[in-house]
């Protein structure tokens, strides 16, 4: 039963998000609810809802806060693992979401070590990505170069 009712929100958020314009009260609502849920799949399933059509920003960063709550290990297995298909699909929700990690020393730490050991298509994403972010805010430089080595091991 728990299954199902977890399954439900996250479709419900899966519609909103692609349908709806991510109103962020109809994704708290949502958000509220998977919370309450210890599935180990839900930092993958919020990363997977990012998207750049949704009408909204916040309802995107409340999804990204609520992937966020996932210990570090957890998130940045999550990140990374989704990180080729969000790149593609949400190149500027992934952007924010790596930013993120990137401004978070501990995060930023164990993205490194997991990248380290990640398969090449992961490792090139990610480099791709902090390429594109330099190129945007230069200011980052300092942050994504361990990540471009560990990307490139």
């Amino acid at each position: 039963m728990m299954n199902q009712e977890y399954n439900n929100a996250l479709e419900n958020l899966r519609e909103e998000t692609a349908n709806g314009g991510a109103r962020p009260i109809v994704i708290d609502q949502y958000l509220d609810f998977i919370v309450k849920y210890d599935n180990k799949n839900r930092t993958i399933d919020l990363l997977l809802l990012l998207s750049d059509d949704a009408e909204h920003d916040e309802g995107m960063f409340s999804i990204i806060h609520t992937a966020e709550i996932a210990d570090d290990y957890n998130y940045v297995l999550a990140l990374l693992t989704v990180f080729p298909t969000i790149m593609n699909k949400a190149p500027r929700w992934t952007s924010i979401a790596l930013m993120r990690t990137l401004n978070n020393e501990a995060t930023k730490h164990e993205l490194v070590n997991q990248l380290r050991t990640a398969p090449k298509p992961i490792k090139d994403a990610v480099n791709d990505m902090c390429e594109r972010i330099n190129s945007i805010s230069p200011q980052f430089l300092s942050k994504t170069i361990p990540v471009t080595i560990a990307s490139k091991a």
